[in-house]
């Protein structure tokens, strides 16, 4: 597989005109595909109910719950390949907005993935997360197939279709390889990917899928009246995890960022650092079934009383 430069688009990021204010103060999909609204029915919240004294008590969500939006977070995957997730060390990009509140929404990132647990590059490392705020974001990704960007290389012939197809106002792929369980690439030649495998096993699958590069756009004007924190947890989860944007009506999560109808939360909820964490828990070999159940399990202790805050 081609790595694309991704240093390439934050070069043109900071040459693109007009950054709007400081989005701190100022008023979607499988892999490789848009990151478009999914149309999935909004999943129940947590359940509520008055007390004999006329306070609401809110119910942990159940497992139920819990799972049925993980599903929707994750969309359709193989049971073939394991979810996506980084090995290498991720190294993250913003461009678009003033420098202050690119470096925030970067610092913000690298701090979720931290808290996932996902290996950090450090300083003066080679982009191979990127963020990327436009005047027109459909009209960026449609100039962008149209040249065959090397951002895009990878991205087949449906996954395009589908990115354009999308009405944004953001847009996330990320390239992804399939590796054995140790890392190693396919064998050369032609056809579908070979591999040595040492191990058979029915509990596990003998390779897993790393991201290569993750890149999201979003146009500015949507970004008006949100926080560089949530412009940062919103990407962790689009890029890190590859969730799908959700409706809202459901458990809270920044992934209704932009498509729900409420106010969104101001930080991480409870769902999404889950997610994160229950991702990036365990071996990366995993079965897909299995992942999505570390993810219901790691967000319904975030739901217990004594769960840590987000930071």
């Amino acid at each position: 597989m081609v790595v694309p430069n991704l240093a390439a688009l934050v070069i043109a990021a900071s040459q693109l005109p007009g950054p709007v204010p400081s989005a701190a103060t100022a008023q979607s999909a499988p892999e490789g595909t848009a990151a478009s609204v999914t149309e999935s029915a909004p999943v129940p919240a947590a359940e509520q109910r008055v007390g004999d004294n006329g306070d609401i008590i809110v119910a942990a969500p159940t497992r139920k719950v819990i799972g049925n939006q993980v599903r929707a977070a994750t969309g359709p995957v193989s049971q073939n390949v394991p979810i996506a997730r980084f090995q290498d060390p991720v190294c993250v990009a913003v461009g678009g907005l003033s420098s202050k509140v690119a470096s925030e929404i970067a610092q913000r990132m690298l701090d979720d993935a931290d808290l996932a647990g996902i290996t950090l590059a450090g300083d003066h490392c080679r982009p191979n997360t990127m963020v990327l705020f436009v005047d027109d974001a459909h009209a960026e990704v449609a100039k962008m197939a149209k040249s065959n960007h090397r951002a895009l290389l990878g991205v087949g012939f449906n996954a395009r279709r589908a990115l354009l197809k999308s009405e944004g106002p953001a847009f996330a792929w990320r390239l992804t390889e399939v590796r054995t369980r140790d890392g190693e690439t396919s064998l050369p030649g032609d056809g579908p990917p070979t591999f040595h495998v040492a191990v058979a096993s029915r509990v596990v699958q003998p390779v897993r899928q790393d991201v290569v590069t993750a890149v999201l756009i979003v146009e500015r004007k949507a970004v008006v009246g949100k926080t560089s924190r949530q412009l940062a947890d919103y990407a962790a989860l689009r890029l890190f995890a590859g969730a799908r944007e959700l409706p809202g009506g459901g458990l809270d999560t920044m992934l209704a960022l932009f498509g729900g109808k409420a106010a969104p939360p101001a930080q991480l909820t409870a769902f999404d650092r889950g997610y994160l964490r229950g991702l990036y828990t365990g071996g990366a070999n995993a079965f897909a079934y299995t992942q999505r159940g570390r993810m219901a399990g790691a967000i319904a202790r975030e739901n217990e009383p004594s769960a840590p805050a987000t930071p």
